[in-house]
């Protein structure tokens, strides 16, 4: 049996814990660099169908599936930096369209998302493909965690389907970002 001494010490221990707040541990990222990138497959706006399989995966070539390396940018119309960092993807898709395939994940607005993002893109004239992740299942496997989601967040794969940076938040210089992760996940660092 414990004494009336040894359960103040107690108390008071678990007072100085608390008082001290929890331990802050980072959170691995649902998709890191060197995973394999989660397959998904959404509708552009044209309702065509789009695999992320499709364009970059493990294995070889085949004449009728020609892999690229793809960049998914998560994007929603009421995210200011989102907006903001839109006229760098387009930048960066006008240099690298011959070997990078972009891929916006449009998530859709709580009220009248679908409208909001077909307005949206008839003002912007977006040169890439635009796909609707109307339920969030793209977003779920790449970057909502509990209830959170953080926009934005661009994801470049290689050809393999192999995530070689991942950028969250708006970037000021998006291709100097880009090139940066790409050379510290070859050195290592």
């Amino acid at each position: 049996m414990i004494g009336p001494m040894w359960k103040l010490a107690w108390v008071m221990a678990g007072c100085v814990l608390v008082l001290a707040g929890p331990v802050s541990v980072q959170a691995a990222p649902k998709v890191a660099v060197g995973d394999q990138a989660p397959d998904f497959s959404l509708r552009d706006s044209e309702g065509s169908l789009v695999r992320l399989s499709d364009i970059a995966f493990p294995g070889k070539e085949k004449s009728w599936k020609k892999k690229k390396k793809v960049l998914i940018d998560f994007f929603r119309t009421d995210c200011a930096p989102c907006v903001k960092e839109l006229p760098q993807v387009i930048a960066y898709h006008e240099k690298h369209k011959d070997e990078v395939r972009i891929l916006m994940v449009a998530l859709l607005e709580t009220e009248n998302g679908e409208e909001k993002l077909d307005l949206f893109l008839k003002a912007h004239k977006v040169p890439f493909t635009v796909v609707v992740d109307s339920y969030e299942t793209a977003a779920k496997k790449y970057i909502v965690d509990d209830d959170s989601l953080t926009l934005p967040s661009i994801f470049l794969l290689s050809k393999d389907g192999k995530v070689l940076a991942r950028l969250v938040g708006l970037e000021e210089n998006l291709e100097h970002a880009l090139q940066k992760a790409q050379e510290a996940q070859k050195t290592g660092k």
